[in-house]
């Protein structure tokens, strides 16, 4: 039985059980948190504050709930099998997303696939993850029965399926095949990456290690990220199935544990939310709104930036704009006025609660962070990938390899940042970092040039690496600890969606202002197969990628700067934690 489930159907009982601390006394046995509340009456008063914008009578409510039950004792290296089974699944979602590039040429010549299909192949996958993470993140925190875990581990058994048809393919349907297939592949990444924060912070939060396990992840994460073109280049040598396949055994142990291990606690006094219920009452226009906006907004820039037929014709992608402006539009009213604001009911909730968006925390980490954020992150690494192929004439693979000091520094930064994080606190960490991450993009531009030193790039994605290092693990850290536990899987999942929009917003920068003086066939031979540049191209082009780094320093330094508002600490109630060695520590208040 795994530490606590948060929800349940009414407003009682979904607040309360996401609010009871639970803690370790010295034999090692688990006792909860209303054994201190006794002791210490001001602990009662910490954790109706940590539920601020609660009213006072629930506040009570969720307290009193706390001491209705005691969960039993599990052993520690439960939670660490957890999170070593989010981590694998952290590193495959990743990983999947950046192998194909390598695969691309193979992919276009063994499946009979044109260049306008393979893009999509490309992206369907990002697309699929972007437009279902805000459902998933919902029905999260809808206070429905185990759903968080349960829907982390049906989410690896869709993946591996997913990879397994991907593998299979048929060269005689052109792609469209594949494409389909990409789809199934994105639902399970976004069905295990939406909850993966929020189960993670559900197992370590009682033993104050939310910090290094979201260090664990995002190295996971980065590794991915970076390594892709590396497996993909590996594996594609075989078969450019391999790329696919390479994805099952690790899927098929991802699911296995999961279905063993990971699995949130029932509590048999509690009355939970379901489905039969929930359906009524679901706010079919919010979700309807924000995912067709979301669809739309991704084939409405990947057309415009690779042009297919009449859907990239002028006005097909003015009435596509002007629809999706529409229907945004719709759910901001939708969830603001409608369904949230002062007619917000509990028991019909809007389908994204703009709650979270008063919180200056969570803008600061999860807004800012993983949107704004993650356009600098982006805007490095694919404005690198244009830069090692072109002035450097390097193939993908070797783009990729060139690139792995970045995601080296962001690994090593990582995993030690969060664990700091736990103990030291959050700002000081984050403003580092993101100093570090500054600096090293304004030198970029500065130094740069067609015939650098390869050492000398190496050095400065490094650093720029260590500096994200050290900001992206606290930040994921404090966003799920800012919040209340019942809105784990809805900013888990908001913080997925800003970081994979980011990535569409950053490829139109890229696209834009650093290759939009070449012609289409030259811009195609330099993203699939690179090998060089055109010298009459090479002037512009660097011109356009100092842009690019100006752009991101800009936005870095602007994040930096908002980092420094963050709390060292943030407020909980007072708690005890103990070490997996039966050693108790006591955590102080955050000031």
């Amino acid at each position: 039985m795994s530490e606590k489930q948060e929800h349940s159907e009414e407003p009682v009982t979904a607040g309360s059980l996401g609010s009871g601390v639970e803690t370790l006394d010295p034999t090692g046995n688990e006792t909860h948190i209303v054994d201190n509340i006794q002791a210490d009456p001001s602990i009662e008063e910490n954790l109706k504050y940590e539920m601020g914008h609660q009213n006072k009578e629930q506040a009570a409510l969720d307290v009193e709930m706390a001491k209705a039950h005691k969960p039993k004792s599990e052993p520690p290296s439960r939670r660490w099998i957890v999170l070593a089974t989010a981590t694998l699944g952290a590193l495959f979602v990743s990983l999947q997303g950046s192998a194909l590039i390598v695969a691309l040429p193979d992919l276009m010549q063994n499946l009979n696939i044109d260049f306008a299909t393979i893009i999509w192949v490309l992206l369907t996958y990002t697309l699929a993850i972007t437009a279902s993470v805000p459902l998933l993140g919902y029905i999260g925190d809808a206070g429905l029965k185990g759903i968080r875990c349960r829907m982390f581990n049906v989410g690896f058994f869709v993946f591996t399926l997913g990879s397994l048809l991907c593998g299979l393919s048929q060269k005689k349907y052109s792609g469209y095949d594949l494409l389909a297939y990409r789809v199934v592949q994105g639902l399970g990444g976004a069905l295990l990456f939406s909850n993966c924060f929020a189960v993670v912070a559900d197992k370590f939060y009682p033993y104050n290690q939310v910090g290094l396990a979201s260090g664990i992840i995002n190295i996971a994460f980065a590794a991915g990220t970076i390594l892709g073109p590396v497996v993909g280049g590996a594996t594609v040598k075989a078969s450019w199935k391999w790329v696919f396949f390479f994805n099952l055994p690790f899927g098929v142990v991802g699911t296995i544990a999961g279905f063993i291990f990971c699995h949130d606690t029932i509590y048999s006094h509690v009355e939970y939310a379901s489905f039969r219920k929930l359906v009524p009452s679901f706010d079919y226009i919010g979700f309807g709104s924000l995912t067709v906006t979301i669809t739309l907004l991704f084939v409405v820039v990947v057309s415009a930036l690779f042009p297919n037929g009449k859907v990239s014709e002028s006005s097909s992608l003015i009435g596509m704009g002007v629809t999706l402006g529409v229907l945004f539009i719709v759910f901001l009213i939708q969830e603001a006025f409608i369904r949230g604001g002062k007619r917000f009911n509990p028991l019909k909730a809007p389908f994204m609660d703009f709650r979270l968006f008063t919180n200056w925390i969570f803008n600061n980490t999860v807004v800012l962070g993983g949107l704004a954020g993650g356009v600098a992150r982006t805007n490095l690494t694919f404005s690198f990938i244009f830069f090692f192929q072109g002035p450097y004439a390097k193939d993908p693979l070797m783009a990729g390899i060139l690139l792995i000091p970045y995601g080296l520094g962001i690994m090593l930064a990582g995993m030690p940042s969060g664990k700091l994080a736990d103990t030291l606190g959050f700002r000081y960490l984050c403003f580092g970092g993101l100093g570090i991450a500054s600096i090293s993009t304004l030198i970029m531009p500065l130094v740069i040039k067609p015939d650098t030193n390869t050492w000398a790039i190496s050095a400065l994605l490094l650093f720029n690496g260590i500096g994200w290092g050290l900001y992206m693990s606290p930040s994921s850290s404090i966003s799920m600890l800012c919040i209340l536990p019942q809105q784990r899987s809805s900013s888990s999942s908001l913080r997925i969606m800003f970081t994979m929009v980011s990535q569409m917003i950053a490829i139109v920068i890229c696209f834009k202002i650093i290759i939009s003086g070449m012609p289409a066939d030259a811009v195609q031979e330099l993203f699939i197969n690179g090998g060089g540049i055109d010298p009459q191209y090479l002037e512009s082009f660097m011109h356009g990628w100092k842009i690019v780094q100006w752009i991101t320093f800009a936005i870095t330094l602007i994040c930096c700067v908002c980092a420094w508002a963050l709390p060292v600490r943030p407020v909980f109630a007072k708690e005890s934690s103990e070490s997996d060695d039966g050693s108790v520590a006591e955590t102080e208040e955050a000031k």
